[in-house]
């Protein structure tokens, strides 16, 4: 999108997953993007994906109608459709740029924004909205002056595992709580990607696609659950595990039997069979040495 538009990293980015989502389901122009549909697809709350589509109406693709909510304006195949595809991929390649080299040391703990500028080739405005982005992730503070200090969360081993350790004491637990509530409307899309990734897999979707799709399953569930801490502290440890993702190359074997799990847990869950149904989180999700990346 427009370098003379205010916009996040993160806001860039969910633009380009709700191009990518609007291909995928033939969206044509004068039709609607629906905020609570995209929300469900991504994975989160509303608030960000508004956030995006006034992003893509403040470029030209999409319109605010009122009581309509935001209507396609252009094609997707389009000149400006492409650029927020573009624009989403760059700032989500610098991103992960940044995260892989903090993980493997090539970034000290206190470095400038100068250094950052020249390592990754960003203007400062670019690097800002990454940084921010980060930042509101928690694994990097602004210092006075020019200079960024960054967490050790990303350089610990034990720490990523002690996010899968957290995620099965919470989950299960989550699916047992007195306030759960089965949403056939929330889970229609979430279980129509696990289909098609049973059927599909790695020859279609991407590792960053298969990492959503997985993170949308736990996450419906957490919402399920009745308990926003619960689905918060979820989405948090996600965005973390995010960041591991690129050094983890799944096997077929290993995205069928997740797949079918997860499958199985919806099923358990809309027969209202909240016991087994946790009982399987919990073995779904125990912990062997980084195995759960698209859990």
């Amino acid at each position: 999108m427009d370098e003379g538009i205010s916009t996040s990293a993160k806001t860039i980015e969910l633009a380009g997953q709700i191009i990518e989502i609007a291909r995928s389901e033939n969206i044509r122009c004068g039709e609607r993007l629906f905020e609570h549909r995209l929300a469900n697809r991504l994975g989160m709350s509303r608030g960000p994906v508004r956030a995006a589509l006034r992003s893509l109406a403040e470029a030209g693709l999409a319109e605010a109608v009122p009581n309509k909510g935001f209507v396609l304006t252009q094609s997707l195949d389009s000149d400006i459709a492409l650029k927020a595809l573009n624009a989403g991929d760059r700032s989500e390649t610098h991103y992960l740029a940044i995260a892989k080299d903090r993980l493997e040391g090539r970034v000290p703990d206190v470095v400038s924004e100068a250094e950052l500028m020249r390592r990754y080739g960003l203007k400062r405005a670019e690097l800002l909205r990454l940084l921010d982005r980060i930042a509101a992730e928690g694994w990097v503070e602004r210092l006075r002056g020019y200079g960024w200090r960054f967490t050790q969360t990303l350089n610990s081993p034990l720490a990523y595992a002690q996010t899968g350790r957290l995620r099965m004491m919470i989950e299960p637990g989550g699916i047992l709580e007195p306030t759960f509530r089965w949403n056939a409307e929330l889970m229609a899309p979430v279980r129509e990607h696990q289909e098609r990734v049973r059927k599909d897999g790695l020859k279609v979707f991407t590792l960053s696609e298969m990492f959503r799709f997985g993170c949308e399953v736990h996450e419906a569930i957490a919402e399920c659950s009745g308990n926003a801490f619960l689905l918060d502290a979820l989405r948090r440890l996600n965005r973390i595990r995010r960041l591991f993702a690129y050094r983890f190359i799944p096997d077929l074997e290993m995205v069928e039997r997740h797949t079918q799990e997860h499958l199985q847990i919806l099923d358990l869950l809309e027969r209202d069979d909240r016991e087994q149904a946790a009982a399987l989180m919990r073995a779904h999700l125990h912990w062997s040495g980084g195995g759960d990346q698209i859990s």
